[in-house]
């Protein structure tokens, strides 16, 4: 049984800027201050946002933000937040202005750390091996720097290693490949389906592929080769050249 977890933080991120931007005047006296929390709730917001688009509704995100070299004033106003470059979680940098009398701008960096629940090797799995329920796990995983991970551990089952894999790896995309279940020159059932009719036909693969590669085939009883889509072992799918 793998362990999934569904929290919300967004709510958390959300009442965070609302309440940086209610706070009494007294509570706002220091402009750095101001600075430092609106960064590190949009930056979190933000974060959470592109995790749960990953797939990652179960992360957990840390941010630091290095104060402005030069210590601002304190705003009477609002304080708007911009991104000025998001690609990295660890080197964020965000423009802070104070939209009040006297405004000001300042930059600021931050850093973020994203851990995780991900699909990791439960056993030593051989290259080449067609990956089963039993061959992983999930586990939490610093995925700050890792953009081909699995969330899902459902995307791997019946995927091979592109190398050998040691118990507790990271599956990562780039290491697995779809298992080839169809190889050049095996015979193959073509399956026409049209308007709730399904026709079979006997077939050769002149192309290998994993499921939902697109194939060429040679239909044995006319000769015609088509293009089909893997759909399992030794099947594929004739399919129309808008669905491909």
């Amino acid at each position: 049984m793998h362990r999934r977890t569904h929290p919300n933080r967004m709510r958390h991120a959300l009442c965070m800027v609302v309440a940086l931007s209610c706070l009494p005047a007294a509570a706002q006296a220091d402009g750095t201050a101001q600075i430092v929390g609106q960064v590190e709730a949009a930056a979190r917001l933000q974060l959470e946002q592109q995790a749960e688009r990953m797939g990652l509704t179960d992360a957990r995100i840390s941010v630091t933000v290095q104060p402005p070299y030069k210590p601002p004033p304190p705003c009477a106003g609002r304080i708007e937040v911009e991104a000025l470059d998001v690609r990295s979680p660890s080197h964020l940098r965000y423009a802070a202005r104070c939209a009040g009398d006297g405004g000001w701008t300042r930059k600021v960096q931050a850093r973020a750390r994203i851990v995780a629940d991900v699909v990791v090797a439960a056993t030593d799995i051989a290259a080449g091996h067609p990956i089963g329920d039993a061959d992983i796990d999930v586990d939490a995983r610093d995925v700050t720097a890792v953009a081909d991970f699995f969330a899902d551990p459902s995307e791997v089952i019946g995927m091979t290693g592109r190398r050998p894999l040691k118990a507790g790896d990271l599956l990562r995309k780039r290491l697995l490949t779809a298992a080839l279940l169809v190889k050049r020159g095996d015979a193959v059932r073509i399956v026409a389906r049209n308007e709730g009719i399904e026709v079979q036909v006997a077939g050769e693969a002149l192309d290998a592929g994993g499921i939902g590669d697109m194939v060429r085939v040679r239909n044995l009883s006319s000769g015609t080769v088509l293009r089909a889509r893997v759909i399992g072992a030794g099947d594929v799918e004739t399919v129309t050249r808008g669905a491909q």
